[in-house]
C-alpha cells in the first residue's frame, strides 16, 4: 500500500504509479502482481465507503491464464534478467468486487462514455474473469468467470474469452488492491 493524494472525482482518469507485490519467488522465475497506469474513478471515497478505481484490460482467452499460488495469473509484463525472469500480472478481482463495479457502471451512462473515450470498452452485461478458482476431478485449480446477467460464477473452459478488470480501492490516502 502506498500513501497518495486521493481526492478523485467520479469519471476522472487517474494515473497510478507502478507498484507491485510478490506472489511467488522461484529460483529462475518470479511472479508478481502489479497496478499501474490509467484507471477511471467510479466511486469517490467517503467516510462510509472506499473509493473505487477501475481499469478495463479487454477480453482475454482462458489459454493465457495460468494458476500461480492458487490464483489466476496472466503475463501482462515481463522482465528478463541475467539469471531469472520476473513476470507481472494485474490482480484479478473477486466476484463480489466485479458485481459491485458492474452495478455502479450500469447505473451511470457517463461512466460508460468515459471508458469508451479512453478506449476501454466494457459491456456491463457480459462475463468477467475473477480471482476465485475451483478444483477439477484431478484436484487441479481452474479459473472461473462471473456472468453479469445471471450473477453466478462458472468454471472456465479452455475456449472461453471474458473481460478482465483491474480494481483498486482507495481510502485515507492509501491504495488497496
Amino acid at each position: 500500500m502506498e500513501s497518495i493524494e486521493t481526492n478523485w472525482k467520479i469519471g476522472e482518469i487517474v494515473n497510478i504509479q507502478r507498484s507491485d507485490r510478490m506472489l511467488k519467488n522461484g529460483r529462475m522465475e518470479t511472479y508478481k502482481q502489479f497496478v499501474s497506469s490509467r484507471y477511471v474513478c467510479i466511486r469517490e471515497a467517503s467516510n462510509e465507503k472506499r473509493g473505487i478505481l477501475v481499469k478495463v484490460l479487454g477480453k482475454m482467452p482462458a489459454s493465457f491464464i495460468n494458476i500461480v499460488e492458487g490464483m489466476p495469473f496472466v503475463k501482462d509484463d515481463t522482465e528478463h534478467l541475467f539469471y531469472n525472469s520476473n513476470y507481472y500480472s494485474f490482480p484479478f478481482p473477486k466476484a463480489a468486487e466485479v458485481e459491485e463495479v458492474l452495478s455502479i457502471i450500469r447505473n451511470n451512462q457517463e461512466l460508460l462514455k468515459q471508458f469508451e473515450s479512453i478506449s476501454m470498452h466494457v459491456n456491463p452485461e457480459s462475463t468477467f474473469w475473477i480471482r476465485e478458482t475451483t478444483r477439477n476431478r484431478l484436484l487441479i485449480k481452474q479459473a472461473q468467470y462471473f456472468d453479469a446477467r445471471s450473477s453466478h460464477t462458472y468454471t472456465a473452459s479452455k475456449d472461453d474469452i471474458h473481460y478482465r478488470l483491474s480494481v483498486v480501492y482507495y481510502y485515507n490516502s492509501e491504495l488497496i488492491w
